[in-house]
């Protein structure tokens, strides 16, 4: 992003602490002569709202290949220019003034932030600005020259407003929607936005004080094949599943695990090179929850969970290998984490949701790799049976770790590069997760980098992003912990030492078939160098592998 051009670390601290507030409204206009597609019976539709809150929060359904067959892309307001790799515009930063096009619409000057023909569901909305939100974001459905839905404000939690402050203030907030109180200068929107037969979403400015405001946005959505019928966005749909948005929301902030089935566990001191085994029953089955418990009285907390190699192997393969510190979601420190996947405590206690299906056999292995330190660990895993079939995939974890990474100044775009955050191959896959930790040595914000994810043979990243900040979902430069991203350890205001973020994905999961390539660009506001801790987590087939990984 650009940041760098205009604002200073105090002014983004003093934005973050003041935030803003929002009372904007926004009106639903029918459009003339529109009607949606004749299938009046939700059932008849392969997607509709209800389908896809029941899949956002299915651990189940996150072990499988999509069914219906789509494609998960991102549009966002990355610099224009870059359009070559290779070339010192590739790495072009005025990553806040990037638009489709403008287009007059109804005798308004609007530009467009997002255009797709046919079926498709916009998985993720976030947005943020260092200007006033005033300004109205129309949403056009199924090739209406009419807009649908309007928001009088460049904010998602105003998306809702008109149906009720239950809307804002409870059915979706801190779940569905971040932050869910006020506008700290970024929010996100995790409810789904499905269209039969595309979407086009347009931004006009209010505020005539302001020339050429900056508008940063991304905008993660999935491209159904065309024989896909999916049921449009509107009210309607959103009164009818208010109790089932509603229920989302409270499950996204308190996830549940199904209680059933066997619960196997072990424990053991272990002293320097010891490890701790847990063998799981023989059979189909899958780790439904996995717990994990550190004691360690005389040794630093967080060079125990550095020290603790978690690997997991099924079916005679190893797929899982990270210190237990970045397998909680943590990173280096192991502070406390609780999102969908992941909950710690910061004080030794760990618990995955992932589901872990094998077909024959599995194990963990907990291995101290200190030389001096003596720990007392516990593992218990709760298994259940699970219905394996041509779309299952086998969980997935692996980290690495970079020493004295170059980080580039902003706009030195003659040498910036691209770093390989992880490229994975060997099969088919979906991304569902990932940590990002990097121990920083200059004293401004490292992360200017946009992220650019290739999918199997693409000749243009599907995502092009527009920086760290705005990857992992925040632009406040603060702790903080939710569903789908969280920033659990900033060692200082001015961002030397650790900056850890992770991010998770239920309905933006990125599915690939043979090799899916994630870099990011190293550029900061100063620079310098930093060393980086970066932990992956996929679904995949049991021969998939993340290159370079532990």
């Amino acid at each position: 992003m650009f940041y760098k051009q205009t604002v200073l670390v105090g002014a983004l601290l003093f934005t973050t602490l003041l935030g803003y507030s929002c009372t904007n409204e926004f009106t639903w206009t029918e459009p003339p002569k529109w009607e949606p597609k004749p299938k009046p019976d939700p059932s008849s539709y392969d997607v509709t709202m209800e389908t896809l809150l029941d899949e956002m929060i299915s651990f189940d359904e996150a072990t499988r290949f999509p069914e219906l067959s789509y494609v998960c892309r991102e549009e966002s307001s990355r610099d224009r220019r870059s359009v070559t790799p290779g070339t010192p515009e590739w790495f072009a930063n005025d990553d806040g003034w990037g638009y489709v096009r403008d287009e007059v619409n109804g005798g308004r000057a609007e530009r467009v932030l997002f255009d797709e023909d046919g079926p498709g569901v916009i998985t993720r909305i976030w947005l943020t600005s260092f200007q006033s939100p005033t300004a109205v974001i129309r949403f056009y459905f199924d090739g209406s020259e009419t807009p649908n839905w309007e928001i009088s404000s460049f904010d998602v939690q105003e998306i809702c407003a008109s149906l009720g402050d239950e809307w804002k203030n409870s059915l979706l907030r801190k779940g569905l929607m971040q932050p869910g109180d006020k506008w700290v200068r970024g929010s996100s929107l995790y409810l789904p936005i499905p269209y039969g037969n595309g979407c086009k979403i347009t931004l006009e400015e209010q505020d005539n004080s302001l020339v050429n405001p900056s508008r940063y946005y991304q905008i993660n959505f999935r491209r159904y094949d065309p024989s896909v019928s999916v049921e449009t966005f509107s009210e309607e749909v959103l009164e009818r599943t208010r109790d089932r948005i509603a229920e989302t929301n409270r499950t996204l902030l308190n996830p549940r695990v199904r209680m059933s089935g066997r619960l196997v566990s072990a424990n053991r001191v272990l002293a320097p090179g010891e490890s701790l085994v847990l063998s799981l029953p023989e059979g189909t089955k899958a780790v439904t929850e996995a717990k994990f418990s550190v004691t360690c009285d005389e040794t630093p907390y967080a060079d125990a969970m550095n020290d603790l190699l978690l690997t997991a192997s099924f079916d005679g393969t190893q797929t899982v290998s990270a210190p237990l510190a970045d397998f909680s979601g943590a990173g280096p420190g192991a502070e406390a984490v609780k999102s969908w996947f992941l909950t710690a405590d910061g004080k030794g206690k760990v618990e995955s949701r992932w589901t872990m299906p094998y077909r024959r056999e599995g194990e963990f292995v907990l291995r101290n790799r200190s030389a001096e330190h003596t720990v007392k660990a516990e593992v218990s895993a709760r298994v259940n049976t699970y219905e394996w079939d041509d779309r299952s995939l086998y969980f997935h974890a692996a980290r690495k770790e970079s020493r004295d990474v170059r980080i580039i100044l902003w706009n030195d775009y003659a040498n910036g590069y691209d770093w390989n955050f992880a490229t994975i191959e060997g099969g088919r896959g979906v991304l569902r997760g990932d940590v990002f930790s990097i121990d920083n040595r200059t004293n401004n914000w490292p992360g200017e980098g946009d992220e650019k994810i290739w999918v199997d043979d693409e000749d243009f990243p599907s995502h092009f992003g527009t920086g760290v900040e705005d990857y992992y979902s925040f632009c406040g430069y603060f702790r903080y912990l939710s569903p789908f991203g969280g920033e659990p350890r900033l060692d200082s205001g001015d961002f030397n030492g650790f900056n850890n973020h992770y991010r998770q994905r239920s309905l933006d999961g990125i599915p690939f078939n043979r090799k899916l390539k994630f870099d990011l660009e190293m550029e900061g506001h100063e620079a310098g160098r930093a060393d980086i801790v970066n932990t992956v987590f996929w679904y995949g087939d049991l021969q998939t592998r993340a290159e370079g990984f532990e």
